[in-house]
């Protein structure tokens, strides 16, 4: 097996194959090493690998003398907040691989202050998961011990679970109240996974009438959910809603389509947010925390009203390290993470569709005027497919160097930008080009992918 890594989301693989029980049972015991005698929050997502990795995350970490609780299925974002919210729990792991297929799966660590552990601790943990595993410490035995169930655990995460839906309900109420909803029809894809046991609750607790979709009949991700909008697209436009929202399978964020059925761009629904912000002059609205990828086009206009763009690494968690934890702000990007942080210490796909839902209610039109407001510039987003390594070894190859060089030249001169990174979730290397001309931007983006797939076949 390869060596464990942290990416950008966790640890992540096939289960079964690059994910193992071994692996799990090995992240808990030095989670126990690190937090010896705390509680550690264990939750998951509906892929039918969850249970078993709990199982073993859960023996992992009682080897070591720390407590697992047990909450089942919840959002990352709803074990973040009770993480956040209760100093008698140490840290939380989340059995999930988000928006991958169901046959993935990953472990996110979440630290006491409810978001994602420091890059340091998380080298720390890939040391001692990889000691263990060279060392066969973490074997048969021990994946046999982690059947094991202990129904106290279960009890207390339940009572954790309950406190996660009392907070939504609270954001609910506060942003539409006296349900001022009433009267908008909303279709929610729950994507069959971790936000199907809160997500309608929470949405009809604004006054909204709310029709669910993939609430638990279906595999995690099939089809449904952010990264498959079309079924919902059509829906909304069957059911006559006025907007749809599409949840990924942790329910960390979300996708919005339009009452036509048309997906709205994240980067346009970053802008609306903080334009809303910005009219209501909220405390910290005259600044938006966003990544490198966010449109142009955007940038512009939230400059135009007196609104300040902070550009981050992508990933949500770099933007949470911009915003302050308990402070009014806002931030977000493109693949629908939208962080509120006096509401919740990370993304929250539940907290986005009632802040969205509350900003229809005050718009009084409906949702495709509001997008028509804010055209984008020109964006290509392309990928390789790439093995373990490539995608660094073709960032540091003299050659790809130059041709990404001479791209960046090209889109400069014409007002453009090229973004060339490894994705710390997938197997690729991604590649985006923006600028006013979309052919020059699709010829240069074009270019960069045959560059690097030269260099990938000479290599293999």
């Amino acid at each position: 097996m390869a060596a464990v890594r942290f990416g950008t989301d966790g640890i992540r693989g096939v289960a079964g194959v690059s994910l193992t029980s071994e692996v799990a049972y090995a992240l808990g015991a030095a989670l126990a090493a690190h937090y010896p005698a705390g509680n550690i929050l264990i939750g998951r997502d509906t892929r039918p690998s969850g249970p078993e990795l709990s199982a073993a995350l859960a023996a992992g970490i009682r080897s070591g003398g720390a407590t697992p609780i047990n909450l089942g299925v919840i959002p990352t974002p709803g074990l973040a907040a009770v993480v956040a919210a209760d100093a008698e729990v140490a840290c939380g792991v989340v059995v999930t691989a988000s928006h991958n297929p169901a046959e993935y799966n990953g472990l996110k660590v979440i630290g006491r202050d409810g978001r994602k552990v420091p890059d340091a601790l998380e080298r720390e943990l890939e040391r001692m998961i990889n000691e263990r595993l060279a060392a066969a410490s973490a074997d048969g035995a021990s994946a046999d011990a982690a059947s094991a169930t202990d129904a106290r655990d279960d009890a207390r995460g339940a009572a954790y679970a309950s406190r996660y839906a009392a907070q939504l309900a609270l954001v609910a109420a506060a942003a539409t109240p006296n349900r001022a909803a009433a009267g908008i029809r909303v279709v929610l894809d729950a994507s069959n996974g971790a936000g199907t046991p809160f997500a309608e609750a929470a949405l009809s607790a604004t006054g909204a009438t709310v029709d669910g979709m993939a609430m638990g009949e279906g595999l995690i991700n099939d089809g449904v959910g952010a990264t498959s909008p079309a079924a919902l697209g059509r829906r909304v436009v069957e059911r006559g809603a006025d907007l749809g929202i599409a949840l990924d399978g942790d329910a960390d964020r979300c996708a919005v389509v339009d009452e036509r059925g048309v997906l709205i761009d994240g980067d346009v629904v970053i802008g609306l947010i903080a334009l809303d912000r910005k009219r209501r002059a909220l405390p910290g609205s005259e600044r938006v925390v966003a990544t490198i990828l966010t449109n142009s086009g955007v940038e512009r206009q939230l400059r135009d009203a007196g609104i300040t763009l902070q550009r981050t690494p992508v990933g949500d968690r770099h933007i949470a390290e911009v915003l302050t934890l308990g402070r009014p702000g806002f931030g977000g990007e493109k693949s629908g993470h939208l962080l509120f942080p006096e509401h919740a210490p990370t993304g929250d796909g539940l907290i986005s569709a009632i802040e969205l839902i509350a900003l229809l209610v005050r718009s009084g039109g409906p949702l495709s005027a509001l997008v028509a407001t804010l055209p984008l510039d020109p964006q290509v987003q392309r990928e390789i497919s790439v093995r373990e390594g490539e995608a660094e070894w073709l960032l540091s190859d003299p050659r790809m160097s130059s041709a990404i060089r001479d791209a960046e030249r090209q889109l400069a001169a014409g007002g453009g930008r090229l973004v060339v990174r490894a994705s710390g979730t997938e197997p690729l290397l991604r590649v985006m080009g923006e600028g006013p001309d979309e052919t020059l931007v699709t010829s240069v983006v074009d270019a960069i992918l045959t560059a690097g797939s030269a260099l990938l076949a000479e290599r293999r």
